[in-house]
């Protein structure tokens, strides 16, 4: 068939065709960064981190076992900082002439940049998962049944997850450096309560003040999905938080955004 410019109109199946290889392709490209990440030896690093943090922060005594809330804080701010280092260093492994090759085989940018972001999760979820595995193995975690380990685990690698699509998007395969320069305004914006002591900011025009608290305000919403799930990953009491309770320090009290969305498939 011929739509009104002469032109084929697609079936929806060959669309779904589409989609499917380009599904492949991408989880293709996934499967091609991490054996070049562990052929080329970055992934000891990785590995080295994971063990330091267990023998420094995780190995408590094997009858007691380490505590819960000790475990999630210590491998959440892990994951935090490892983070950090492998979306950089998965980034750097794709920002180079070897890796622009792919692109010219059929791998468009949104694939090549969701490959980038599949390959470092990947990574990340491998580490925690070894982590928690060795922790339970040899010092024992009191208390912590496969429920409450999910309920834990799960928030953690949702803000893995979101530190890691906002590293991709700082990055310069994503946005030009004027706009790399915004993004990162708006979140010192938005810090800009914890740096600016009260005084400071009692001494600027009332206008200016309450345009201030207003633009933080803004501002911090989007980072309340990641605060929150921090704070839930240490409660790991979903029931609580839908009532509106606090769950545990660094969580403002009443309904957030991960704890609603929890709340309508509760445990």
């Amino acid at each position: 068939m011929m739509n009104r410019d002469n032109e084929p109109i697609r079936s929806s199946s060959a669309a779904d065709n589409d989609i499917g290889r380009a599904i492949a392709r991408t989880i293709t490209l996934i499967g091609f960064i991490l054996l070049e990440y562990i052929r080329s030896g970055r992934i000891w690093i990785e590995i080295g981190a994971m063990l330091a943090c267990y023998i420094a922060l995780l190995r408590g005594e094997p009858v007691i076992g380490v505590e819960p809330e000790h475990f999630f804080l210590t491998s959440g701010l892990f994951l935090l900082g490892l983070t950090i280092y492998t979306v950089s260093t998965v980034v750097s492994l794709g920002d180079r002439i070897q890796g622009y090759l792919i692109l010219s085989r059929r791998v468009g940018r949104v694939g090549y940049l969701l490959g980038l972001y599949g390959s470092a999760i990947v990574i990340l979820v491998t580490m925690y998962i070894t982590l928690a595995l060795i922790t339970s193995l040899f010092s024992g975690i009191a208390g912590l049944g496969l429920n409450g380990w999910v309920l834990g685990t799960l928030p953690l690698l949702l803000n893995v997850g979101l530190l890691a699509a906002l590293l991709l998007m700082l990055s310069p395969l994503v946005f030009a450096t004027g706009w790399r320069l915004l993004v990162l305004f708006l979140i010192a914006l938005a810090f800009s309560s914890n740096f600016l002591g009260s005084a400071t900011v009692e001494t600027l025009n009332p206008t200016i003040q309450s345009l201030l608290r207003g633009v933080q305000t803004i501002l911090s919403w989007p980072l309340v999905p990641a605060f929150s799930g921090f704070a839930l990953s240490l409660s790991r009491d979903v029931q609580r938080q839908c009532a509106g309770h606090p769950g545990g320090p660094g969580i403002a009290a009443g309904r957030t955004a991960l704890a609603g969305d929890l709340c309508v498939f509760p445990p």
